[in-house]
C-alpha cells in the first residue's frame, strides 16, 4: 500500500514539495484555499482540493485523517498566516492525523507548535539562506546540505590548478576529522579508497562536524 502525504498550502514551497514527491512512489494530496494554486498542483497529482484548512468539516471531506503524514506548508509573512497555521494544526490533531510537520519562517512559534502536537518543524527560508551563505563563503563550495545541528555535508569542486594529491596524503579523517564520501569526476562517481588520487576539477562530497569542515574547505581553496 502506497504511503500518502497531504500538503496544505500551495505557495512556492508547498508546490515545490508536491513536484518533488510526484517523482516518488508516494500518493500526494494537495490542498489550498485558492483555486488557481490548486490547479497548478494538479499538474503533479490528481488528488487536489480547494479547502479552507481552518474548517474541520472541510478538512474531513478531503479524507486527510487517513493519510500517513500531513505537511502544513503555509508561510507566515503576515499575522493571518501564522494564525491559520496554528488553527490548521489544531484541526488536524482533532481529526486524529498521525504525523504532522509544520513549516515556520522563524523560531518564535516552535514551542507553540510542539505543544499543539506538531511532530516536526521545518524552516525552508533559513535552509535557503544557510545554503546561499555557505555557497558564497568559498569559491570551492558547489552545494551545502544541513544534516543535523552538529553535522553538515558539502559538495565542493577542486580548483582547476589543484595539484594531484593521493587521498592518503590528505589524511582527511585524522587531520581534519572529515569523511570524503564520493568523488565525482567527468560525470562518473567514485567511492574513494586508500589508492584514490584527488585531481583538479574533481567534485568531492564531504561530511563532518560544522566546527571542523571549514578547515578542509579552506585547505582546498588555497591548495594549488
Amino acid at each position: 500500500m502506497k504511503k500518502t502525504i497531504a500538503i496544505i498550502g500551495m505557495g512556492r514551497f508547498g508546490l515545490s514539495l508536491v513536484e518533488s514527491f510526484s517523482r516518488t512512489d508516494i500518493e500526494i494530496i494537495a490542498i489550498d484555499n485558492k483555486v488557481e494554486r490548486v490547479e497548478k498542483a494538479g499538474t503533479y497529482t490528481p488528488h487536489t482540493f480547494v479547502c479552507d484548512s481552518t474548517r474541520e468539516e472541510a478538512l474531513k471531506e478531503t479524507g486527510i485523517k487517513n493519510v500517513d503524514h500531513v505537511i502544513v506548508a503555509m508561510g507566515q509573512n503576515e499575522d493571518f498566516n501564522i494564525s491559520t497555521t496554528i488553527i490548521t494544526v489544531i484541526k488536524l490533531k482533532k481529526l486524529g492525523v498521525n504525523k504532522i510537520t509544520v513549516r515556520l519562517d522563524d523560531d518564535t512559534f516552535v514551542e507553540t507548535m510542539h505543544l499543539l502536537g506538531a511532530d516536526d518543524i521545518i524552516f525552508p527560508l533559513k535552509v535557503a539562506s544557510d545554503k546561499l551563505a555557505n555557497r558564497l563563503s568559498s569559491d570551492s563550495v558547489i552545494d551545502y546540505f544541513k544534516m543535523t545541528d552538529d553535522f553538515d555535508a558539502y559538495e565542493i569542486e577542486l580548483r582547476s590548478d589543484f595539484d594531484d594529491m593521493p587521498i592518503i596524503e590528505l589524511n582527511a579523517r585524522s587531520k581534519y576529522f572529515i569523511n570524503i564520501l564520493v568523488i565525482k569526476r567527468a560525470g562518473d562517481f567514485i567511492i574513494p579508497n586508500k589508492d584514490s588520487v584527488l585531481k583538479a576539477l574533481d567534485h568531492l562530497f564531504i561530511f563532518g562536524r560544522k566546527k571542523d569542515i571549514g578547515k578542509i574547505i579552506s585547505f582546498f581553496d588555497n591548495n594549488h
